[in-house]
């Protein structure tokens, strides 16, 4: 549930300190997250409701954002926190070792994200909650925290200390549009000729145009902006860099001359204010690097199009064992992944002494592919939907494509992506990478361990090892029997409480593995 309070009242400067527009538009604002008024505030040991402050400088903004406020999911420099109110404070400052000019490229980055998407930013003087809005595949996060506020007085403080939620486009635009028009309305009758608030009304009505559509699909790729730091080092401006890699990718699937192929890739569920459904191709480049390759963006299109199925070709055994599972506040990622693979292993009957996950992909129908990615930190993508056969690229050139063991871990990881992370629509396109929402991606590796080493099979082998698992040779005959790496067969004996945090990092010495 979301929902927007706004009210006008009396300016108490009476116009002494404001224009006559922002004058007019003195009053409150509550912003409703799940039951949760996150813009109730402690000050001067009274419990306040709303904020108060001038509102035509948040209503401008909220127009002049709207769709990356609503279509963007990158976070800037780096994707370094499980929420985007996370991110942005673990990525302020610039790496200690950065150049000069890359630390200005940094820093220009994290603000201009910033202000696309922190209700903060429009503030203008007012003392307003740090809560920020921005797509997470087919919902919007909304995500708020405690910080510091420049001209609060002494003891304010705002009560909703920490929170994320995820709710679909629909939920968040519908409001926010509703409000944002009945305001400016208001305030265009209370001034009548302003030439401001003309200039506001004409860009409300202009947010429902059709041309909007091709600009939304943009945001939702990660392609609106230009890439950080290395290519803006290089003095070229935002609108080339937006030009040349939406005309890559566009150039790259219109060049198949699969029409039906085309459409089914960039295909969205739309509405007039915000694209519901994100399409294939949007999914896919969106969790790819910002700086992505011409030959990335070829190859991944080329996918995409050789995938298309004009029919359902989905088996009905993988169809069975489909849900769509959202990542909630109650238990973490882990534990999340950690308790799917358990029931999927319930659900599957699997026999034998290790999981063999590459002829369950047979079984399930999922097609496994390999190519060689500039990207070397992409381990794989996966691809599914109504008009997309069930696939898996494992990326040739990852770190890990030469270890049998790493590979069976990237199956099982996409295995996870495929059965739980679809969007609406039952699509999903995803590039298992450092640019993927963190928290599929931590579900996706716990899922991973879990399924490859469920708990009978692990006390089987730890059983059957002549020599203990605090012993390097131990830990290496279970690994063997599970084929899995060193390093995941200690972690997982650890996360399942069979060895103790120094066992495990005295392991990880021994066999010269890094410890996190």
């Amino acid at each position: 549930m979301f929902a927007v309070r706004l009210g006008f009242m009396p300016d108490p400067d009476e116009g002494r300190a404001a224009g006559p527009e922002e004058s007019a538009s003195w009053g409150s604002l509550q912003l409703w997250v799940e039951d949760q008024n996150i813009c109730t505030h402690i000050d001067q040991g009274e419990v306040l409701q709303s904020v108060h402050w001038y509102l035509l400088p948040f209503l401008e903004w909220l127009v002049d954002s709207w769709n990356p406020l609503l279509h963007e999911e990158r976070p800037p420099n780096r994707n370094a926190g499980d929420s985007a109110v996370s991110s942005l404070e673990a990525t302020r400052n610039a790496p200690e070792l950065a150049g000069e000019a890359a630390t200005i490229a940094w820093e220009q980055e994290w603000f201009e994200w910033r202000g696309r998407h922190a209700v903060r930013t429009a503030r203008a003087g007012g003392l307003f909650p740090n809560v920020l809005f921005r797509r997470l595949r087919d919902h919007i996060e909304i995500s708020w925290a405690e910080e510091g506020l420049a001209g609060a007085p002494e003891g304010f403080q705002f009560s909703a200390t920490a929170g994320r939620s995820l709710l679909t486009p629909e939920e968040v635009a519908g409001p926010l549009h509703e409000v944002l028009a009945a305001a400016v309305a208001y305030l265009g009758n209370t001034i009548p000729g302003s030439e401001r608030l003309a200039i506001l009304q004409a860009k409300i009505g202009n947010l429902t145009v059709p041309a909007q559509h091709d600009i939304r699909l943009r945001w939702l790729a990660g392609l609106a902006t230009a890439p950080p730091m290395s290519k803006r080092l290089l003095g070229r401006t935002t609108e080339e860099d937006i030009r040349s890699t939406w005309s890559a990718v566009l150039g790259a699937l219109g060049g198949q001359r699969r029409d039906e192929a085309v459409h089914a890739a960039l295909a969205t569920d739309d509405t007039p204010l915000v694209i519901a459904g994100s399409c294939q191709a949007a999914l896919l480049f969106g969790a790819v690097s910002p700086t992505v390759s011409e030959a990335d963006v070829r190859t991944l299109a080329q996918v995409l199009i050789d995938q298309y199925s004009a029919s359902d070709v989905e088996s009905e055994y993988l169809k069975e064992l489909t849900t769509q599972e959202s990542l909630g506040a109650a238990v973490t990622p882990w534990e999340q992944g950690y308790d799917l693979a358990e029931s999927l292993h319930q659900k599957l009957h699997v026999t034998g002494d290790w999981i063999d996950v590459e002829h369950l992909f047979q079984d399930l129908g999922i097609a496994r592919l390999d190519h060689g990615l500039d990207d070397h930190t992409i381990r794989a993508c996966s691809i599914v939907g109504p008009q997309h056969r069930p696939t898996v690229v494992v990326n040739g050139s990852s770190f890990y494509a030469d270890n049998h063991a790493a590979v069976r871990f990237t199956l099982a990881h996409e295995l996870c992506h495929i059965l739980y992370d679809r969007a609406q629509g039952r699509r999903l396109a995803i590039a298992s990478g450092p640019w993927a929402p963190r928290g599929i991606e931590q579900r996706a590796n716990a899922f991973a361990a879990m399924f490859l080493m469920p708990p009978h099979l692990v006390a089987t082998a730890v059983a059957d090892s002549p020599d203990p698992i605090s012993d390097p040779n131990g830990v290496r005959t279970v690994a063997s029997r599970l084929h899995v790496s060193n390093r995941a067969a200690i972690e997982h004996l650890y996360n399942l409480t069979l060895m103790d945090e120094n066992q495990r990092d005295d392991l990880l010495r021994k066999l010269g593995l890094t410890i996190y």
